[in-house]
């Protein structure tokens, strides 16, 4: 009985499931008493709108953080910002990604980012580690045929997990003030970017 050390590897590429949709208010003065009061009044008019033109449940909205720090301006006088972070998910659609971004684009003191997800992204990884692992019984197939033998099973597998997420809930948005005599934005007709997943896997096999 002899043993083979072979390395697999694979690379797969998937479409985004949805998206979070991350939100900064900021609000700045001289005073933190006022910093704040602007920022809550900031971020109440951007709820209200994403509730009353994006349909968005405001429990499906999700607090990530919020602070009041205090720095110096460039005359050394003390300056206060407040800022508060939210996000919330949906289904992977320009549609309702143009639609939040017109909605914010005349809004001070408001700045956005946007993360593509998978959901399930657990299995996905597990069936890019079969392909991997696949990979590298072939190649040591290859070469334990080409000793005149074959291989039989396997005696070790190193592979490095990683945390992953899974399972988040995808909230349907409604955009209740489009206009259906208005063309979409071309934005809106944009490909979402692929999201790679890569696995690497050691093994040693095992042969007659």
């Amino acid at each position: 009985m002899g043993k083979i050390k072979m390395g697999g590897s694979a690379t797969m590429e998937f479409d985004p499931d949805y998206c979070e949709f991350h939100i900064t208010v900021t609000a700045t003065n001289e005073t933190s008493g006022y910093s704040i009061a602007k920022g809550r009044r900031i971020t109440e008019s951007v709820l209200r709108m994403l509730n009353e033109k994006i349909g968005i449940d405001i429990e499906n909205i999700t607090l990530k953080s919020e602070e009041t720090d205090s720095s110096y301006d460039n005359n050394d006088n003390t300056v206060y910002e407040f800022e508060k972070k939210f996000f919330f998910c949906y289904k992977a659609d320009n549609s309702i990604t143009e639609a939040v971004t017109e909605m914010l684009e005349d809004m001070s003191g408001v700045t956005y980012s946007i993360e593509f997800k998978l959901n399930d992204k657990s299995g996905k990884e597990q069936l890019v580690m079969s392909t991997a692992v696949n990979d590298s019984k072939e190649k040591a197939e290859m070469l334990a045929e080409a000793l005149g033998s074959r291989i039989t099973g396997f005696e070790e597998i190193k592979y490095r997990f990683n945390e992953s997420t899974d399972d988040v809930v995808i909230h349907d948005m409604l955009y209740m003030c489009a206009d259906q005599s208005t063309p979409p934005h071309l934005a809106s007709k944009l490909k979402n970017p692929k999201i790679e997943i890569s696995k690497n896997v050691e093994v040693i096999w095992l042969t007659d």
